[in-house]
C-alpha cells in the first residue's frame, strides 16, 4: 500500500477537463505559456531527482508514467501552485493498459522483446506531457490505433501538431524531448548545458516571465475513417520490465 500525499488541486488532468474543457469558451480559465513552464519545471525537477537515485544494485530509477494525470496540484492558480509528481515507483504492469499514446518508439515498436523503461523513455513522456499542457488536455494519438502510432513515430512533428499559438521556442524544446533516443536532453547531471532538460526549462521561465502569451484548446479531433470504428477498441495489454 501506499500513502500519499493529498493535494486539493487535483491532478493537471482534472484542471484541463474542469476548468478548460467542459466549460464554454466565456468561462474558461485563460492559460499562460508561463504557467504551463512553471509548471513544467517542477515536474523536471522531480524526473531529475529519480533519475539521479538508484537502487541497492546501483540500478537507476525511472517513473514509468510522466503525464498530465499524474501531475498533482496544491491549488489551481498555476501561477504559484506547487506540481507534484505522482505515482513514481508503481511498476508498469500493475495498471491493465500499458499508456501506449504516452510511450516512446523504443518500447512501443518492440513490446515482443520486454523492453525496459530508461530515463530516456521519461523524456519522451515528459514532451508528451508537455504538449499535453500545449493543447490544454487534448488526448494525443487520439483514436488511433497501435499501428497508427507506430507509423506516427516517423513524421516529423511525432504524429503530435504543433497547437496555434504554440510559441516556437517551446515547441522546439517538446520537439527535442521528442527526437531519437540518444539525441534527447536529460533531467541529471549538470544543470547548465544545452543538454540539460533543466537548463532548457529555467531558460524558458526566463524568457516567458513576463509574457501574456496564452494558450488554445484544441479538439481531440478524430482521423479515423473505418467503418466499423475500430479505433474505438482498447488497446492490446502489455507488459515491459
Amino acid at each position: 500500500m501506499f500513502a500519499m500525499e493529498w493535494l486539493p488541486g487535483g491532478s493537471l488532468a482534472e484542471f484541463f477537463r474542469d476548468e478548460i474543457r467542459r466549460k464554454d469558451e466565456r468561462e474558461r480559465k485563460t492559460v499562460y505559456i508561463r504557467e504551463i513552464v512553471h509548471v513544467l519545471r517542477q515536474v523536471g525537477e522531480a524526473l531529475k531527482y529519480i533519475h539521479e537515485s538508484r537502487d541497492h544494485e546501483g540500478n537507476e530509477f525511472t517513473h514509468g508514467d510522466v503525464a498530465a494525470r499524474n501531475v498533482l496540484l496544491t491549488n489551481r492558480n498555476l501561477d504559484t501552485c506547487v506540481a507534484k509528481l505522482g505515482d513514481f515507483g508503481l511498476p508498469i504492469d500493475f495498471v491493465p493498459r500499458l499508456p501506449i499514446p504516452w510511450l516512446p518508439p523504443e518500447i512501443v515498436c518492440s513490446l515482443d522483446r520486454s523492453p525496459k523503461h530508461r530515463p530516456e523513455s521519461d523524456v519522451w513522456m515528459f514532451g508528451v506531457l508537455g504538449w499535453e499542457c500545449a493543447t490544454l488536455g487534448a488526448e494525443p494519438h487520439f483514436q488511433r490505433t497501435f499501428e497508427e502510432i507506430q507509423q506516427s513515430f516517423g513524421l516529423p512533428d511525432r504524429g503530435l501538431h504543433c497547437p496555434p499559438n504554440c510559441p516556437m521556442e517551446f515547441w522546439s524544446f517538446l520537439m527535442d524531448c521528442l527526437s531519437e533516443q540518444h539525441r534527447r536532453p536529460r533531467f541529471s547531471g549538470l544543470t547548465d548545458t544545452a543538454t540539460s532538460a533543466i537548463y532548457r526549462l529555467r531558460q524558458l521561465e526566463t524568457i516567458y516571465a513576463h509574457s501574456n502569451a496564452k494558450l488554445n484548446m484544441v479538439l481531440n479531433i478524430s482521423n479515423c475513417t473505418c467503418s466499423q470504428h475500430r479505433c474505438n477498441i482498447p488497446l492490446p495489454p502489455f507488459t515491459i520490465r
